[in-house]
C-alpha cells in the first residue's frame, strides 16, 4: 500500500486540483478575448504535460502508452464533468488541446530516455544483454 500511495498520490493530487478548477465557473477573464482564449488553452496543455509525467512515474513502465491512456482518459472526464457546471461547456476540442500537452510529455520521455532516470518511483531492472 505504502509503494501505490507513492506511486499514486502526486497523481491523485494533480487531478484533483484540475478537477476542481473545471469545476469552477467563475473563471477570470485575461486581457482580451483572444488572449483569453490562449492562456487557457496555454494552461490546459502545461496541466496536461505534468499530469502525463506524473502518470508515467506512477505507472512505473518503459512504454508511456498506458500513462498516455489513464492521461486522455481523464481529459474526456473532466470534459464530461465541465457538461454539468453553469456557465461551462464540456468540449472535444479541449480533448484535442489536451492531447498536445499529452503528447509533448511523451516526446519528453522518449527523448530524454526517462524510463532510465529517477522520474521512476522505482524503476524496472534493465534486461541483460
Amino acid at each position: 500500500m505504502g509503494k501505490f500511495l507513492l506511486r499514486y498520490m502526486p497523481v491523485i493530487l494533480w487531478m484533483i486540483l484540475m478537477f476542481s478548477f473545471s469545476a469552477r465557473s467563475d473563471l477570470p477573464v485575461n486581457g482580451t478575448v483572444a488572449e483569453d482564449f490562449f492562456s487557457k488553452k496555454f494552461a490546459h496543455v502545461l496541466e496536461y504535460i505534468l499530469l502525463m509525467l506524473l502518470m508515467y512515474r506512477a505507472v512505473g513502465i518503459k512504454n508511456p502508452a498506458k500513462a498516455f491512456l489513464f492521461s486522455i482518459i481523464f481529459a474526456f472526464t473532466d470534459e464530461i464533468h465541465q457538461l454539468f457546471v453553469p456557465f461551462r461547456a464540456g468540449k472535444l476540442w479541449d480533448v484535442g488541446i489536451d492531447s498536445i500537452g499529452l503528447v509533448i510529455s511523451t516526446l519528453i520521455i522518449i527523448k530524454h530516455q526517462l524510463w532510465n532516470s529517477s522520474l521512476l518511483v522505482a524503476p524496472l531492472k534493465k534486461l541483460k544483454q
